[in-house]
């Protein structure tokens, strides 16, 4: 049996009665402690019995939970060879005196680093591939994921010449949907915990209208990725809420949809002149 077994996981999570898929969600979310859980402890850390646990892992190849437990060993320690998990242990070491700039510093550090290893290169480049292509971009984030998804939308306003901010007024989703056309791209923003305004509208827009869907997200069991075209994980942070490496990608998309667009340096040069010379912005 292949020793990743979240990825396994994370493929079936969709496909399963509900207290399976909220059993998996745990598991998924949860890899690394259920590695030195008993069928007992996880049936009580994840609230469902020992016979849902038992079905869930015989849907992914497991007749026994030993042997289940045996390849999220083997997954977790593969996982740690390949993180700055020494990092993360000198940071749970640090002196609680300290300054927390350090510790912010040099988690975010960490963060990034995660998120650049697992990063889907070619998945990244259909989304950015389909950010070139479409003939209107619109933005959505809510709760803590507006400011992201406002940020996204000014910084391309230079590079991009269709674009839509549809988080200023959530009560009007709906009314604006009414405005989408073919060869249109959603980008939506969604960092857990996931506002339920934002899964019921791409569920919508999947059903009902001929839209590209692209998310950005923190975690594989975000339920909006079913719904989309294409989809990238940025990770989270183990010690604090962070938006440091959502904030990451989007630069690097920035730059590079400016690079596929031959004339952003000189529409960007305009604007910043356009800008001084009505005293919006100072040198």
């Amino acid at each position: 049996m292949d020793s990743n077994i979240k990825d396994q996981l994370i493929a079936i999570q969709y496909d399963l009665p509900r207290q399976q898929q909220k059993l998996c969600k745990y598991m998924i979310e949860n890899i690394g402690e259920i590695s030195t859980m008993t069928i007992n402890e996880l049936s009580i850390k994840s609230q469902v019995g020992t016979t849902t646990i038992l079905r869930l892992i015989e849907k992914v190849g497991y007749k026994k939970y030993p042997d289940f437990k045996k390849d999220v060993i083997k997954h977790v320690f593969n996982d740690r060879k390949n993180t700055w998990w020494h990092l993360q242990k000198s940071l749970e070491e640090m002196d609680e005196a300290e300054n927390s700039l350090v510790k912010v510093g040099n988690s975010s550090i960490q963060d990034i680093e995660s998120m650049l290893r697992e990063l889907d290169v070619e998945e990244y480049n259909k989304f950015l591939n389909l950010l070139l292509q479409s003939n209107k971009v619109c933005f959505l984030g809510m709760r803590t994921s507006k400011s992201i998804a406002l940020y996204f939308e000014m910084m391309l306003r230079g590079i991009l010449d269709n674009l839509a901010q549809l988080s200023w007024n959530p009560d009007f989703l709906y009314d604006d949907s009414l405005n989408f056309h073919k060869n249109d791209t959603i980008v939506v923003i969604a960092l857990s915990p996931y506002a339920k305004q934002t899964i019921d509208f791409i569920k919508y827009c999947r059903q009902k209208k001929d839209v590209s869907i692209a998310l950005i997200t923190d975690i594989e069991t975000c339920p909006i990725i079913q719904y989309c075209d294409t989809h990238l994980i940025v990770g989270q942070s183990k010690n604090r809420y962070s938006i440091i490496s959502t904030i990451a990608l989007i630069e690097s998309f920035i730059i590079d949809l400016g690079k596929n667009q031959p004339d952003s340096i000189s529409k960007i040069s305009k604007l910043n002149q356009i800008h001084q010379d009505n005293n919006v912005t100072t040198i």
